[in-house]
């Protein structure tokens, strides 16, 4: 079987952008129940997995209920992963900082989720854009562990709807923007 982190790596990242592109992510609540979906399917049927949960994090007089979008437990040592997920699809035109800000806020908790759970595996930022080629580059470099904990706990891993890694533009983008734009037209309040 995978390591968790493989099977986040190349496989939930690639069903999730593959939800995206049929039209089933449109914000954060469709990115966690996608994201559920999936790991209770094919990685970890023998966790418990719990969305939202108020759990207790950082340490003694510090310590402060916080919700992880995805929490997968085991029976008996507890808490095990915890994920963070971010979607900034519907969004043109977001600025660096508006991102970094959100994801950074989450990041801290994660880091307070390590810092409480140590016996726990790891802990994930799945963050979705839609951003051009120079600020996605940007965003990964932002992402780099900064502290010893990020190193080997936390993975970052941002993905982005209008183009690869490689910056190549994804051959279903338009037709996905222009349904997106169709249905912000009698979904979004105005």
């Amino acid at each position: 079987m995978k390591s968790f982190r493989d099977f986040v790596k190349g496989t939930l990242l690639k069903k999730l952008l593959d939800d995206v592109k049929d039209r089933r992510i449109f914000n954060e609540a469709d990115l966690q129940y996608r994201a559920s979906h999936h790991l209770d399917k094919e990685y970890y049927p023998d966790l418990y997995l719990t969305n939202q949960p108020s759990i207790p994090i950082g340490r003694h007089r510090g310590k402060v209920p916080a919700k992880p979008d995805i929490v997968l437990y085991d029976e008996t040592k507890g808490p095990q992963v915890a994920m963070e997920l971010k979607c900034f699809i519907k969004q043109e035109n977001l600025s660096f900082s508006a991102i970094a800000d959100a994801v950074w806020k989450d990041i801290d908790k994660l880091g307070k989720f390590c810092d409480r759970y140590r016996d726990s595996r790891n802990a994930f930022a799945l963050v979705f854009v839609n951003v051009g080629k120079e600020l996605y580059e940007e965003l990964g470099r932002e992402f780099s562990p900064r502290e010893e904990w990020m190193s080997h706990y936390l993975f970052i891993h941002v993905v982005n709807v209008l183009c690869d890694s490689e910056g190549r533009k994804r051959n279903w983008y338009n037709s996905w923007l222009e349904d997106m734009r169709q249905w912000n037209k009698y979904f979004v309040a105005s």
